[in-house]
């Protein structure tokens, strides 16, 4: 029997709930912590299946491992280009609204998308804020949309990357539509 549909599957969905979880940590940045168990799941998992000869099993825990390192990869990539345009740019009062928006957002006092506002405001970082929005998008959709998918592979007891194209496309608007909800909630939020 494959492991992806006995009991170890909730196991799995365990994995996935957590990256699901962390893909709202550019919203919410203490969220980015619940990725951390992941790989404490998946490695375990990853040998357990191989050594029970479970081909979906191991095709779980490498989508898990995969998307906790594009996880990792999407959101330092973006912290790296924020800190690099501080280092890189010289105008005074610009760098002095760009560590404004920037202490805000880490203190707690402005969350992602009005950050995002503040940093179109100045004239100088447009082309950059296009930027990190696009960025930004990937960063909040691409880990959550694997997730979801994974959880739909667990749940029809294939592999991710085996699951059609409609359950991939209805993975894709389900996280369009959580990511969109929250932003909705956090401008409801807004003085």
């Amino acid at each position: 029997m494959p492991l992806a549909a006995t009991a170890i599957s909730l196991l799995f969905l365990a994995g996935y709930a957590l990256l699901a979880c962390g893909a709202f940590a550019l919203v919410k940045p203490g969220l980015g912590l619940l990725i951390v168990p992941v790989p404490l799941l998946a490695i375990p998992l990853h040998f357990f299946a191989r050594h029970m000869g479970d081909v979906v099993g191991v095709a779980h825990s490498r989508w898990q491992m995969r998307t906790f390192g594009l996880f990792l990869l999407l959101f330092l990539a973006l912290v790296s280009s924020f800190f690099i345009l501080g280092l890189s740019f010289t105008d005074g009062q610009a760098l002095d609204r760009l560590e404004a928006v920037g202490n805000a957002y880490n203190m707690g006092k402005a969350d992602l998308y009005a950050s995002l506002a503040a940093l179109w405001e100045i004239k100088e970082l447009q082309g950059f804020t296009i930027g990190a929005s696009v960025w930004t998008a990937l960063a909040l959709l691409w880990p959550l949309k694997r997730a979801i998918q994974g959880m739909l592979a667990v749940i029809v007891g294939i592999a991710p990357k085996a699951l059609s194209a409609p359950w991939c496309w209805l993975a894709l608007l389900a996280s369009l539509a959580a990511q969109g909800g929250v932003l909705a909630l956090l401008l409801a939020r807004q003085p």
